[in-house]
């Protein structure tokens, strides 16, 4: 009996020894939970009933341009910065601090409404980058309201101002919505975050952690001391591609340009357009300007509503990005798409000649080429130099409309080219009969096509999309993924994360058509259409290989283009332009990229352009008659033999070219005497001919010495080399003449071979 009563006690005793041991053990746990899982969390609460927590704000990483030269900073200011259940509870408060900031109180209220109850109780910014005065006001009266209070906060700062302004982006305060989506990640209201360009699209990277300062304070909310204080750790640094030097000199060309059309040209609308130069070997992006521009400046800080208003109601749009927001139609600067396409089906070969006559019809509808007169007699090569339209109808007839898509898209036009830049860019546009008739009308008309071959109607491309085109003909083939951050890294130098150049897809063209395209973009620049904009230009040190473009817009001026890559033997720069309004490509957009060629090969600049070198009075027409005219295989046989014998007549009227016995003089037809005698006609010309020949007066004196210094004005295949005004009618005319806005350039930039 008492075994069994020890026995019973002894189990009891186990029961609760174990009991205890658990009892215990669950407090543990508890205390575990309570004091290292939530321990921080606890503790600020615990801090929260006699202490308030302010954060101390990490400043942005910098960013940096390829040298190092610093773009985008920071600078420290001040924020006026409220705890909401204080103010909410204080009416005499929120009036005070609504009027002081020009913040409606309802506005005030409403933030603080949609905060957590926790947030509430501690300090959240209101208004930062406040003035001197406001400082004042609100440390005065903060015996009164012991809620609000200054602080200080590190701000954005953009030491270039316009400059670039669409590739930086600007910051801004967050808001409600996107709050919502990223506060998780530690967001609070009042904070500033990137908004577009590269401040939004590397926000994770250039946002640093921000530090926080607990302060003791007594029950009416005055601080007394500081508690406890963790430092911030600053954003992350970007070092772009871009090339300063590059960038402020295309920034600089582009705009007093647009000032040189406006003033010098009938072009008085010329105001916004694009500049890109990008690395063909590896897809960098060098320089990036989209005109008209704006300030991030005026988003940091107290932002002036009038002016933010302003700007976005200005019809210009200036806070979109044309490089990769705008679409166009590109005018010429597509054709040796379509040139492509032609060589590598087969449809055509470098030794196909064509005939241009200025016009053609295209089943009953007219078609005409830029030069009225007609080119006369090209192969592939020069009706590209020269942006013969009928040249492209004729193969447009051969590779069809399909066809001419299928090799745009290779090109890259129709998708995105994978650009990480917010907002992303568009797509673009190519067209072809399966799209028409989807979209609108189930029927595709000849003339739709032979449109599409000269960069008219149904495409649009991005500037952006263009360059890389180009960038493709000059590297033979290869799609980089354009890029524009070459590295990211910490305040001491530490390597993030490293970009480097990514090949997204390699087409493969036939050595040949390469080839072909690329003499005749080099030709189009040596002899053709830009060669006006590029007269002095050292071509035989820095060859340089281009396509003028000129586009034609309902209701508006013509749009210039200006695509190009140097040098033309070792691509190392593609530089793409595009002015709005700005007339022809040789005349609105060629002579920026000389500019930024100039400056990217160290070569002095040229004077400034003259209008009276540019128009159509200018004495073309003798340029022709030169001595280098047997070189030309395409000239009509009649004047081929009066060119090798008149290689100094500059100013006998072409009419009369021709007669080679009757050119000595045009009034002295009757003296029979001279003209049997062949061997004495160069005398003739030299002496006798310059003095008497009264249509002298009829050609500009002025431009007469200027001819003797062109390069190589070999006879044109037209009949008449001199430049035309572009027909209207046509799909991207170019205007040689009137496309030299670089000094003293004579204007006889005819396309003569």
């Amino acid at each position: 009996m008492k075994e069994q009563v020890l026995r019973s006690l002894e189990r009891r005793f186990k029961f609760f020894f174990i009991l205890i041991i658990l009892v215990f053990a669950v407090l543990l746990a508890r205390l575990w939970y309570l004091q290292i899982v939530h321990g921080e969390k606890h503790y600020a609460e615990s801090l929260g009933n006699f202490g308030r927590q302010i954060r101390i704000a990490a400043p942005r990483g910098n960013i940096y341009d390829r040298h190092g030269e610093l773009l985008v900073s920071n600078r420290f200011s001040h924020a006026v910065s409220v705890v909401p259940n204080d103010l909410l509870k204080n009416p005499e408060a929120l009036a005070f601090l609504s009027n002081l900031l020009e913040i409606p109180a309802e506005e005030l209220t409403g933030r603080f409404e949609k905060l957590r109850s926790s947030e509430r109780e501690q300090y959240v910014p209101v208004k930062h980058d406040v003035s001197p005065e406001v400082i004042g006001r609100v440390l005065e009266a903060r015996l009164d309201f012991p809620g609000v209070t200054v602080e200080k906060y590190p701000v954005r700062s953009y030491p270039l101002g316009e400059v670039a302004a669409h590739l930086f982006g600007h910051i801004g305060e967050i808001n409600q919505e996107e709050l919502a989506k990223m506060r998780g990640l530690g967001y609070r209201l009042g904070d500033l975050i990137g908004k577009m360009g590269l401040e939004k699209t590397y926000e994770t990277y250039l946002r640093g952690t921000d530090g926080f300062r607990i302060l003791q304070v007594d029950s009416v909310g005055q601080h007394l001391q500081v508690l406890e204080e963790i430092g911030f750790a600053p954003g992350q640094n970007l070092r772009l591609t871009l090339d300063l030097e590059l960038q402020l000199e295309a920034e600089k060309a582009l705009s007093e340009h647009l000032v040189w059309l406006r003033e010098n040209t009938e072009y008085t609308s010329a105001r916004s357009g694009v500049v890109l130069a990008m690395d063909p070997r590896s897809g960098a992006i060098l320089a990036m300007v989209s005109y008209p521009r704006f300030d991030p400046n005026i988003f940091v800080g107290v932002t002036d509503q009038e002016v933010l208003a302003g700007l976005f109601q200005d019809p210009l749009r200036p806070f979109t990005n044309r490089v990769t927001r705008e679409g166009y139609m590109p005018g010429s600067t597509f054709k040796p798409v379509t040139v492509i396409a032609a060589l590598e089906e087969g449809v055509t070969g470098p030794n196909q000649n064509f005939i241009c006559t200025g016009m053609d019809r295209v089943h009953g509808t007219l078609f005409k080429c830029w030069k009225q007169e007609g080119h006369g007699v090209l192969n592939l090569v020069e009706g590209l130099a020269y942006s013969c339209n009928m040249v492209l109808a004729e193969l447009s007839r051969e590779v069809g409309p399909e066809g001419i898509a299928k090799y745009a898209r290779l090109l890259g036009f129709g998708s995105s080219t994978g650009l990480e830049l917010h907002p992303l860019e568009i797509g673009g546009l190519v067209g072809d009969p399966d799209y028409k008739r989807k979209t609108r009308d189930p029927r595709w008309y000849p003339i739709e096509t032979v449109h599409l071959s000269v960069g008219q109607g149904f495409i649009q491309v991005t500037p952006l999309q263009l360059a890389q085109a180009f960038m493709v003909i000059a590297n033979g083939g290869k799609h980089y993924r354009p890029w524009v951050v070459q590295r990211i890294e910490t305040v001491d130098g530490r390597v993030v994360k490293e970009f480097s150049p990514e090949v997204t897809r390699e087409i493969h063209l036939k050595p040949s058509t390469l080839e072909l395209v690329r003499e005749g973009l080099e030709k189009a620049v040596s002899m053709g259409t830009a060669r006006g904009a590029f007269w002095g230009f050292p071509l035989d040190r820095f060859p340089v290989a281009g396509k003028t473009g000129t586009a034609q817009i309902h209701g508006k001026e013509d749009f210039a283009f200006f695509a190009s890559y140097a040098p033309a033997d070792q691509p190392e720069l593609v530089i793409l332009v595009a002015v709005e309004e700005g007339g022809s490509g040789s005349l609105g957009a060629a002579p920026v990229a000389r500019r930024l060629y100039e400056a990217y090969f160290g070569l002095k600049r040229r004077a400034a352009p003259k209008r009276e070198l540019l128009t159509d009075e200018a004495p073309v027409e003798k340029a022709p008659e030169e001595k280098k005219a047997p070189v030309e295989k395409k000239v009509p046989v009649e004047k081929a033999p009066e060119e090798k014998k008149t290689p100094e007549e500059k100013k006998v009227p072409v009419e009369k070219a021709p007669e080679e016995k009757k050119a000595p003089e045009e009034k002295k037809a009757p003296v029979e005497k001279k003209a049997p005698v062949e061997k004495k006609a160069p005398v003739e010309k030299k002496a006798p001919e310059e003095k008497k020949a009264p249509v002298e007066k009829k050609v500009p004196v002025e431009k007469t010495p200027v001819e003797k210094k062109a390069p190589v004005d070999e006879a044109p295949v037209e009949k008449t080399p001199g430049e035309e005004v572009p027909v209207n009618e046509s799909s991207a005319e170019e205007t040689p003449v009137n496309e030299s806005p670089v000094g003293e350039a004579p204007v006889e930039e005819t396309p003569a071979e």
